[in-house]
């Protein structure tokens, strides 16, 4: 068995311990897990009402709805520089070879 060369990390989401493993930093997995908490709670504090399991199915929505929001950003930029990328740069089919002199 190949040895485990994954971080680990103990965070706390809404109270509850949990063991994080991957292959980033251990401090970007807390900066991972902070931010799922501070959704998380914000739900939780806006709808007292809702057990665990519906608030953090209301994170994820939220975290998935941001993710493709900012991955549609990121198209339109892309496609935005590339766009640029064109207009700056001469058609190569209208280029013409220099003449060469002729040795005669």
């Amino acid at each position: 068995m190949a040895a485990d060369n994954k971080t680990r990390v103990r965070v706390e989401i809404l109270g509850t311990e949990y063991t994080l493993r991957g292959d980033a930093s251990a401090e970007y997995l807390r900066h991972v897990a902070r931010v799922v908490d501070e959704v998380m709670r914000r739900i939780a504090e806006a709808n007292p009402q809702l057990d665990g399991r519906k608030v953090a199915v209301l994170a994820a929505v939220n975290l998935a709805d941001e993710l493709c929001r900012l991955r549609e950003q990121y198209q339109e930029l892309m496609d935005l520089l590339d766009e640029q990328t064109r207009v700056q740069e001469p058609p190569t089919d209208r280029l013409v070879a220099p003449r060469q002199k002729r040795r005669g």
